[in-house]
């Protein structure tokens, strides 16, 4: 609340000097409290004329009333994968794989799609996960475990690695499936895609992709971090472990 009355109610009574407008942006306005809302309210009943405050959010109802109905609300939609796939790959000059896996991740958010292409970070975490997952089939219970404690080291970012290591096997399903190497996001790693999807079954990937949301559900719930990655590390060797 102090945020509103201090950035905005206090800021906005000053003219601008060498504009027309001042503009406010507010970005993840729906985890505003209810105190800070209504604080923000008294502004909104009466701005001066040069002010225009927008307010960003993903759950329009978390707002008040009384401050939606004295909003304009303009609905953003997700850019289509193939505009911005096209605009990494002939702007950006990024290569075809990385900017598939970029447009996977970004969710049709642009600017977060040009965030991941240029992010060192993101590279160095995509290769870790390559690294498990083209040797976990084939690692002892010793290696597994150190690999869960290596895990630790992304533990910031961990929904982003969970979220690679599913891109994986969903690219393995659908190979699968279909068979069509036009829809796999990992081209690059194409060879052990088709490797795991000779060996897995339907029923083994998919217990794999529902390890990974429960993996999930347990981090959020503070289950301890390495038994966590344990857990999931053994489902993922356990996918073709039938057909050895």
């Amino acid at each position: 609340m102090d945020d509103i009355r201090d950035q905005v109610n206090a800021d906005i009574v000053i003219k601008p000097y060498a504009n027309p407008y001042k503009i406010y942006i507010i970005p993840d306005a729906e985890l505003m409290t209810v105190q800070a809302q209504n604080a923000l309210l008294k502004t909104m009943e009466e701005p001066p004329e040069y002010a225009i405050i927008m307010l960003l959010c993903t759950n329009v109802e978390e707002m008040l009333p009384t401050i939606q109905s004295r909003c304009v609300m303009l609905k953003l939609r997700h850019l289509r994968d193939v505009l911005i796939h096209r605009y990494l790959v002939e702007q950006l000059g990024i290569d075809q794989e990385k900017a598939e896996v970029c447009v996977a991740f970004a969710g049709g958010n642009m600017g977060k799609a040009i965030t991941l292409s240029n992010s060192e970070y993101f590279q160095d975490l995509r290769t870790e996960v390559v690294r498990l997952l083209t040797r976990v089939d084939h690692m002892e219970y010793h290696e597994l475990f150190a690999s869960a404690k290596r895990a630790s080291d992304y533990k910031l970012s961990v929904s982003d690695y969970l979220d690679l290591i599913a891109i994986w096997y969903r690219d393995t399903l659908i190979y699968k499936a279909t068979k069509n190497v036009g829809q796999v996001i990992f081209k690059d790693q194409l060879s052990h895609i088709k490797e795991l999807a000779s060996k897995a079954s339907y029923e083994g990937i998919e217990n794999v992709l529902e390890a990974i949301e429960k993996s999930k559900a347990r981090l959020e719930a503070n289950v301890n971090f390495e038994l966590t990655m344990e857990l999931l590390l053994f489902a993922m060797q356990d996918v073709t472990r039938s057909y050895r």
